[in-house]
């Protein structure tokens, strides 16, 4: 049994006011007519793009503000779409840096409160949804994906750094490693997956990607690489943690 996008009748992104998630949520739109698509944004002023879409979409497209932080505002939503069910969600949110913090190059850089506060975003959101969200999935086959980031594979640490980001997305792992166990028991026709997107132009990277030697795709580029890469998979795929590409990554 597959997970098919050309069968979703209704698509949730969290995270969507810009970068990513915002490119998921406009792929969806042009490219799949028949489906609903609910998305979120945390701040007004970063998702201007997105409040159009929804203009040009006003069948297809409901959007909500939401600081996916927090866990009344996630229980608050869910209870308004209570009736709602969902064929496809996708948490797209992730902070690697904002105007206080900076990745860490060393341990001397380390600081608890940045710590705690990258942990809170990259890695709380997704079981939060999950906890919230679960009952929503369809009884056809579905998908609960979340953005994770090569960086957080153990194995592929060859450098080092990054101590917050990477500790966040290795938990992010674990978590859907965890949520994939439970809704094989729970939703069984539900595909759980940890989704590397590659090195992406957004604000979240734009700092770093000067020196990288990997590709760099714009935000379309990379939510059409997303959404083939979860489309026509298998329920027995659910637990795995993929690149952009459809390649495997170790944990």
């Amino acid at each position: 049994m597959y997970f098919r996008l050309n069968n979703c009748k209704h698509a949730l992104i969290i995270g969507a006011g810009h970068g990513i998630g915002l490119g998921i949520v406009q792929n969806l739109l042009e490219n799949y007519s028949g489906m609903h698509v609910t998305a979120t944004y945390r701040k007004r002023e970063s998702a201007l793009d997105l409040l159009s879409l929804e203009k040009l979409f006003p069948n297809n497209l409901h959007v909500y503000q939401l600081d996916p932080t927090k866990e009344e505002q996630i229980k608050n939503m869910a209870l308004e779409l209570v009736d709602s069910s969902f064929d496809l969600i996708i948490n797209s949110v992730g902070m690697l840096h904002d105007i206080e913090l900076n990745p860490e190059k060393s341990l001397k850089e380390f600081d608890p409160e940045n710590f705690i506060r990258i942990i809170q975003v990259n890695a709380m959101v997704t079981p939060l949804i999950g906890k919230y969200f679960e009952k929503n999935l369809s009884n056809t086959p579905s998908l609960f994906a979340s953005i994770s980031a090569k960086v957080g594979s153990i194995e592929d640490n060859k450098i080092g750094g990054w101590y917050s980001y990477r500790t966040s997305k290795a938990a992010l792992n674990m978590l859907i490693k965890n949520i994939s166990i439970e809704f094989e028991r729970k939703r069984k026709k539900c595909v759980v997956l940890a989704i590397h997107p590659g090195t992406t132009k957004t604000i979240l990277s734009e700092p770093f990607i000067g020196r990288t030697s990997y590709i760099i795709h714009e935000t379309h580029e990379t939510a059409s690489n997303i959404l083939n890469t979860i489309n026509n998979r298998e329920l027995s795929e659910t637990g795995k943690f993929l690149s952009w590409d459809g390649g495997e990554i170790p944990w």
